[in-house]
């Protein structure tokens, strides 16, 4: 497929997502199939995946120990900051696993993060992530858009070093930091957040009902009938 196909693709899923950040419900086996589908099971089996993202839950992510989500009637809820966080986790693993002491900040931080997520959404191509274009002599522009997250990871001999304060970032700001700044040490440079938003609330609008686990699946109808609700 092409470049210019690709990029019309992109530009088309994004422009079918409603505006506001729409309530999102989604039953386990759900929410592993927005995983798998943004790329995060890999050359996994089902299995083996499922089975990390299990232990992560042990670990207290994307809820708190002790919780699945449990709203009404015992049914195991991901609302989109815990699809989020769990993406974020799935998006830090090195040599397929997440380092424990990185999982703990991720915890720590949940609910400035939780304000990130929904904030990198709202700003997903104005104000705070408002396009940024550079312009080059004799070559194609490149433009960024969107509200990128810098977690200020440091690791030194296998150790983690420092962590945050997390910051959003604009595009300019998240270019600058891959130009100007020594990132010789820095273990992860800044994340698009808005574009994984974007992806994720994509996927889980077209999920399909999937039932595992307790009680009935919250699916892909009731997600679409609830599009003009939003997050609170």
């Amino acid at each position: 497929m092409s470049k210019a196909s690709i990029d019309a693709g992109r530009r088309a899923r994004v422009g079918s997502l409603p505006v506001a950040l729409p309530r999102i419900r989604l039953h386990h086996g759900e929410a592993m199939w927005v995983m798998s589908r943004l790329g995060f099971q890999g050359k996994a089996s089902k299995t083996t995946f499922y089975e990390y993202v299990k232990s992560l839950r042990k670990l207290g992510s994307p809820f708190e120990r002790g919780k699945v989500g449990l709203e009404r009637r015992g049914l195991a809820n991901y609302s989109y900051c815990h699809l989020m966080e769990l993406a974020l986790v799935l998006t830090l693993r090195v040599y397929n696993i997440v380092p424990d002491a990185l999982l703990c900040e991720i915890i720590a931080h949940r609910r400035m993060l939780y304000r990130y997520y929904r904030f990198a959404y709202a700003n997903r191509s104005s104000g705070a992530g408002a396009p940024f274009t550079i312009a080059g002599t004799g070559r194609a522009p490149i433009t960024a858009r969107g509200v990128f997250l810098d977690l200020r990871v440091n690791f030194s001999g296998g150790l983690l070093t420092r962590f945050g304060p997390p910051a959003l970032l604009s595009p300019y700001q998240a270019i600058s930091t891959f130009v100007l700044d020594d990132v010789a040490p820095r273990a992860l440079l800044p994340i698009n957040l808005s574009l994984l938003a974007e992806r994720l609330v994509f996927a889980a609008l077209d999920s399909p009902d999937i039932r595992s686990g307790p009680g009935p699946a919250i699916g892909k109808r009731k997600i679409k009938s609830s599009r003009r609700q939003t997050e609170r």
